[in-house]
């Protein structure tokens, strides 16, 4: 079960297309030495394949197609896999590329295609500025300690970054309606006014860069997610803007979702993303996340690629997981011990209970058994140890409670009065460590035994702060 919808998301289809003029365009390369010519794409994070041509009489590789494809940056591949460069495809289609080998991106000569023959004047643009910049950085390692040249050349590399800055907006203020100005823009990055950079709150800075993230950033564009930035923007925002905390990574996504509004494509691929990485987290508590996914929006609208049964899987999933969140009240256990007797967790009176799903065959938990043991015998923190047996070898279970001297409560799973223990705590695998308070509320799991103390040690201090 731990990877079940990353299996999910590997059968999903990434099907898209927008009606407009059919598209036509011809690609030629001196000296290229293959006969096909591969078309890719940007998908989010990943390179999705598009079609494939071959060489024709007039020496064009010619992709045509009765619709357009959809608008953003693609990428002319050869058979080997390797990327010779790349372009822009938005609503003129009906265009041609020509180059060489020698240089492919640099060399081309675009016709009949405003967005490419802007773009591509910006790169050779660029290109030159990079040729000059790199020189002075040379001379930069020459100056030998004179502070004076030194300057001289920073401020010469300050400019020459300035003026491929420049050019970028001056495409963006005379080419409004052509996407590479709105690619261009997507780029930018947010300029913190000098009062606030300045400010002795440093905090300003924070909280200003996280309100003007997305202003030149438009989500509701589906081109944008046929580019490397899209993928690059989400995930800069939430490991370097967002709270590592489950709460503020659920109103992260909200409005980072209601930005990418109205477009549907943009929005279903949103949410498979934050389902793929809340799925199975990092960090204990964050399958909060998930389920707030399942219930605001697979279960309230139509998602893109999500069919009855993937939709299914995923409800199911979050119900698995909603009665085992942080906070929640422990699933009730009553399991036979090692008297023949039924016992439950909810007859210990300690301030804390750790419940220990293991197996006696597992070298993994004899480990994590001699390890709970010393702690067992000198923390300070009043617990008791509820250890839940996976084997249902009940006489191998028994020899080895004795054997190890474990003189906790010792109960077995597989003779029970309650539901099994594998669909109550969603346990498929040993060994597993649940962490209770005295009202039998799960305050930690999943951890070891390393992480029991320490944990204990931050939860006084926070109800402590209460």
């Amino acid at each position: 079960m731990k990877h079940f919808i990353i299996g999910l998301l590997a059968l999903i289809l990434i099907n898209s297309t927008q009606a407009g003029e059919s598209l036509n365009l011809k690609i030629r390369i001196e000296g290229y030495p293959d006969s096909t010519l591969i078309l890719t794409s940007y998908h989010g994070d990943r390179v999705k394949l598009v079609d494939t041509a071959y060489i024709s009489k007039s020496g064009f590789f010619i992709f045509n197609g009765s619709e357009n494809l959809p608008g953003g940056i693609y990428m002319a591949v050869s058979p080997e896999r390797k990327k010779l460069f790349e372009f822009i495809l938005d609503n003129d289609q009906r265009f041609s590329l020509t180059t060489d080998t020698a240089n492919y991106a640099l060399n081309i000569v675009v016709k009949g295609s405003e967005n490419n023959r802007v773009f591509y004047d910006y790169l050779k643009f660029n290109e030159q500025q990079y040729q000059t910049s790199k020189l002075l950085k040379n001379d930069l390692l020459m100056t030998s300690g004179n502070i004076e040249e030194y300057e001289i050349i920073i401020g010469q590399i300050d400019s020459i970054n300035q003026l491929s800055s420049d050019y970028k907006l001056h495409i963006i203020e005379k080419y409004p309606k052509l996407f590479v100005a709105k690619l261009f823009n997507a780029m930018r990055e947010v300029e913190i006014p000098d009062s606030i950079s300045e400010s002795l709150d440093s905090t300003l800075a924070y909280k200003y860069l996280k309100q003007h993230y997305w202003d030149y950033f438009d989500l509701s564009d589906p081109r944008l997610l046929r580019t490397p930035l899209l993928s690059t923007k989400v995930t800069q925002y939430f490991n370097q803007l967002v709270m590592v905390q489950p709460d503020s990574v659920i109103v992260a996504i909200d409005e980072v979702i209601s930005k990418a509004r109205p477009s549907e494509e943009v929005v279903g691929y949103l949410i498979w993303h934050f389902v793929s990485a809340y799925q199975n987290p990092k960090y204990m508590g964050f399958e909060k996340v998930f389920i707030h996914l399942v219930d605001a929006y697979f279960s309230k609208e139509s998602i893109v690629n999500t069919t009855p049964s993937v939709l299914q899987a995923l409800q199911e999933r979050a119900e698995v997981l909603r009665p085992l969140q942080l906070g929640e009240t422990a699933p009730n256990l009553i399991l036979i011990d090692t008297a023949n007797v039924f016992r439950s967790f909810n007859e210990i009176d300690n301030d804390y209970i750790i419940l220990l799903f293991w197996d006696f065959d597992c070298s993994f938990c004899r480990k994590e058994i001699k390890q709970l043991q010393k702690l067992y015998k000198k923390t300070d923190f009043d617990f008791e140890v509820y250890a839940i047996n996976m084997n249902g070898d009940h006489d191998k279970w028994k020899k080895a409670v004795h054997e190890r001297d474990m003189q906790w409560i010792n109960v077995n799973g597989t003779l029970s009065q309650t539901p099994d223990f594998h669909d109550l705590y969603d346990v498929h695998g040993s060994p597993v460590i649940f962490v209770l308070d005295k009202q039998k509320r799960i305050i930690a799991k999943r951890v070891g035994t390393e992480q029991i103390v320490p944990f204990l040690e931050n939860h006084e201090k926070s109800l402590e702060q209460q």
